[in-house]
């Protein structure tokens, strides 16, 4: 909102696997969500629950259950994440981020260049404000 036009957020997903065995459901969670527009919702609930489904065994029961919570179409979203069409772009995600050097996430990028992670939003507000002096 500060930055209006100035700014172009992309998110793109980076599933640590070898962390978090539930990653790449849950971003295949996520993408299911969104096609029917609920994407930024349910990574929000994947986020601040995190605990309550990063070890469970039948993780796609904890997501369907958000997608009640949700409003969604339970029977679209169970075809959505099992389609591999979702499975598709999470790897192609991950594998940009792999060839562009990111390690972990958060990881920001500044037209192109990967910065170290801001520690505040006022650290992040003057790393865009510079970036957008350059190009004025």
């Amino acid at each position: 909102e500060t930055n209006g036009a100035k700014v172009q957020f992309v998110y793109r997903y980076f599933p640590l696997q070898s962390l978090h065995p539930n990653a790449m459901s849950a971003a295949r969670s996520a993408e299911a969500a969104g096609k029917q527009n609920k994407f930024w919702e349910m990574h929000d609930l994947l986020f601040e629950r995190q605990t309550e489904w990063s070890g469970e065994k039948n993780v796609r029961d904890v997501f369907t259950r958000y997608v009640g919570e949700l409003g969604l179409n339970v029977g679209n979203f169970i075809a959505d994440f099992e389609n591999s069409s979702a499975t598709d772009r999470v790897n192609r995600d991950y594998q940009s981020g792999v060839n562009a050097g990111v390690e972990g996430t958060p990881t920001f990028f500044l037209n192109g260049a990967k910065i170290d992670n801001p520690r505040s939003y006022d650290e992040f507000q003057r790393l865009i404000d510079a970036v957008v002096a350059k190009k004025s």
